[in-house]
């Protein structure tokens, strides 16, 4: 049994992820903001209010700590309208972590929640490899590669996930623009699997190729943008032409894994899968 200090551990995804540690009977403490909502954490996982971007508040929760789980951040679309406070939290806020834990606890793992999208718009037609050159293209992209960067040169024993775009089980609303082009290359990550690649990084057995890992869904996610509107379409009666796609690409490929599932064993949920769960989600929303 470790303890794990998850940042971000009162979020959407944070939740997921101290739950999941504590379940394999880990020491969990959520580490977030004093205003999130530490309501209903999962037996074994404790609140731990604090702010990213104060040294003394992230010294005193990495004491003692076996891993830390790096996952807050400003997001889309803030993090693209507030530069000054995404690069306050993702890239010092980064950089603070990494001091604390060199100072306090130097032998523990960090594990970094990064995103596909440091590799900018790619070339549509290759599949992108961890070997590719950062190119981002708005901010929070320019955080995630800097913080990456913060990571990867600090001696530590780390490692950083590129998690690709994260589809859900659970019906939500259309966005108003498909954040893609309808004949774009694009691997999503079902949202288990991604939890499954950050707990699984907290205690796995790195090797130098699987240090820095691209997070998608593997083969079964690879399509084009059309069709996974016109899947989706298709689950809740619309008609695919309506759908309305961004003008520009957006930071979405098929992704090389590298042995990094032979690692992590992240890829649990195939596509098939997924559609099931969301048909599943559905249904039973039609006979509420």
């Amino acid at each position: 049994m470790a303890t794990v200090l998850v940042t971000g551990g009162a979020g959407s995804m944070g939740r997921l992820v101290c739950t999941r540690l504590a379940k394999a009977r880990h020491a969990v403490k959520a580490f977030d903001l004093s205003t999130a909502d530490f309501a209903g954490l999962s037996n074994g996982v404790t609140a731990l209010p604090g702010d990213l971007t104060s040294v003394s508040d992230v010294e005193a929760a990495v004491h003692g700590v076996d891993a830390v789980v790096h996952l807050a951040a400003i997001l889309p679309p803030l993090a693209d309208q507030q530069i000054e406070l995404a690069q306050r939290v993702n890239v010092t806020g980064t950089q603070i972590i990494v001091d604390a834990m060199k100072k306090h606890v130097p032998k523990a793992r960090l594990v970094f929640s990064s995103s596909v999208s440091v590799y900018g718009t790619p070339d549509n037609d290759n599949e992108i490899s961890v070997s590719q050159n950062y190119d981002p293209d708005d901010n929070y992209a320019k955080t995630k590669a800097e913080s990456e960067q913060i990571v990867v040169n600090s001696g530590l024993d780390s490692c950083v996930l590129r998690i690709s775009g994260v589809s859900i089980p659970v019906f939500q609303e259309p966005p108003a623009e498909w954040p893609f082009l309808p004949d774009q290359n694009i691997e999503f990550v079902h949202r288990d699997d991604a939890v499954n690649a950050i707990v699984a990084g907290v205690s796995a057995k790195l090797n130098d190729s699987t240090r820095v890992v691209n997070v998608s869904g593997g083969l079964t996610w690879r399509m084009t943008g059309s069709q996974y509107v016109a899947d989706y379409f298709g689950m809740i009666e619309v008609d695919p032409s309506d759908a309305i796609y961004q003008s520009d690409p957006g930071h979405f490929s098929w992704y090389t894994e590298e042995g990094g599932n032979a690692v992590l064993e992240h890829q649990q949920n195939s596509y098939p899968q997924y559609l099931e769960q969301l048909q599943d989600e559905i249904d039973r929303l039609m006979e509420d």
